[in-house]
């Protein structure tokens, strides 16, 4: 499974997000350098489905399908009988390169951020500041409200035409 493999690199990930660094044990194909993903290349792919909305999870590329289609197993994500990692189809519009880590100290009242929640990275707004390393998080799309740890968050960036834009500049 392609996904037991990258599971190091996405315990890396937070863990550098609870800012613990640890050196990374393997290497991970990122894209080419035509901005076609290959296959093993470790991505986030974009949840289209109801209440998942502007949500992320971490895959790996299992092959392209043509046609802008790629198969994708998911590193969070398992199959109802929880034996294997979840795969599915999908289009590459809704594929990116993992973001870079921006690791903040703080986050603001009223910054974009992305909320480590049900297996994935979901997309609010801080909407209250506590002194204690706790936020609240206000998801527009749900109308949901949520407390999280500084740690289970992360500097909100979009992908776009291959760079990444800080949410501060879209």
């Amino acid at each position: 499974m392609l996904c037991a493999l990258a599971s190091d690199c996405i315990q890396e990930r937070k863990s550098n997000l609870k800012l613990k660094a640890t050196p990374s044990k393997r290497k991970y194909i990122q894209k080419k350098s035509d901005g076609k993903f290959q296959k093993g290349a470790l991505v986030e792919v974009r949840s289209d489905e109801e209440g998942h909305e502007r949500s992320w999870y971490s895959a790996v590329i299992v092959r392209s399908k043509g046609n802008g289609r790629f198969l994708v197993e998911y590193c969070t994500l398992k199959t109802d009988d929880k034996r294997e990692f979840l795969r599915e189809e999908t289009d590459a519009q809704n594929i990116r390169p993992g973001p870079p880590l921006k690791v903040d100290n703080r986050y603001c009242l009223l910054e974009k951020v992305d909320a480590w929640y049900n297996d994935g990275w979901r997309e609010g707004l801080i909407s209250e500041v506590s002194t204690v390393g706790k936020y609240m998080v206000f998801f527009g799309m749900t109308g949901e409200e949520m407390e999280f740890d500084h740690a289970d968050l992360r500097k909100h960036q979009e992908w776009i035409d291959g760079q990444w834009v800080g949410a501060d500049k879209v």
